[in-house]
């Protein structure tokens, strides 16, 4: 009889962590995803900045401002990544499933070089 409530209770807790990991691997991945999403809208704009002929004066402006925003957005994600993975986010494990899963979310960004594609792919490895 009580083995089988140890038992119990070893399963239960074993759920319970297992389960917990998983939310916590949702969390990161999705953390990740709006990261490389506002990463690739950051280099789409740098792009678009230096394929403007620098005569278009208006078109310079307005990219300019748009890759000022993206840099605003992105700073505003990075704070509040590291409030919300403070101490985890000094750990090997959590740097490795991080930048794993950012690799990821990067390859689906259209405006990568081929270099910059195969670092991403590294990154996954």
């Amino acid at each position: 009889m009580k083995t089988r409530g140890i038992l119990y209770s070893l399963l239960i807790a074993g759920i319970i962590v297992i389960s917990g990991c998983g939310r916590e691997n949702k969390e990161l991945k999705k953390d990740a995803k709006a990261i490389a999403d506002v990463m690739c809208k950051s280099m789409e704009a740098m792009k678009n900045l230096k394929n403007v002929a620098p005569t278009d004066s208006l078109m310079v402006k307005k990219f300019q401002l748009e890759y000022k925003n993206i840099q605003a957005e992105m700073a505003i994600l990075y704070q509040e990544f590291k409030i919300k993975y403070n101490d985890k986010a000094k750990t090997k494990e959590f740097n490795e499933n991080f930048s794993k899963y950012l690799s990821e979310y990067m390859l689906d960004c259209k405006c990568l070089s081929k270099e910059e594609r195969e670092s991403f792919e590294k990154g996954i490895k």
